[in-house]
């Protein structure tokens, strides 16, 4: 799980050190700051460690996604 900027086309695994082509890795949401970004990053994270690695389901990326857009709305950013 990692963040990263839309301008990068690739990134820096800082963990073991791979350099990773972002074209074609799943998007969770797309955040405005980073800084929210990363914490969204550590909850997915946290979800996977208690699900064993498995991933979210079409149902459940869609409702994370709708649910950060009702977030944003409701901090003023729409």
């Amino acid at each position: 799980m990692m963040t990263a900027p839309d301008y990068r086309h690739h990134m820096l695994c800082p963990v073991c050190g791979v350099t990773t082509a972002l074209e074609g890795t799943r998007v969770y949401v797309t955040c405005r700051e980073r800084a929210v970004a990363e914490n969204i990053a550590e909850q997915l994270a946290k979800i996977f460690a208690r699900r064993h690695g498995k991933d979210l389901t079409e149902d459940e990326l869609h409702m994370l996604r709708q649910r950060y857009a009702a977030w944003e709305r409701q901090s003023g950013w729409s």
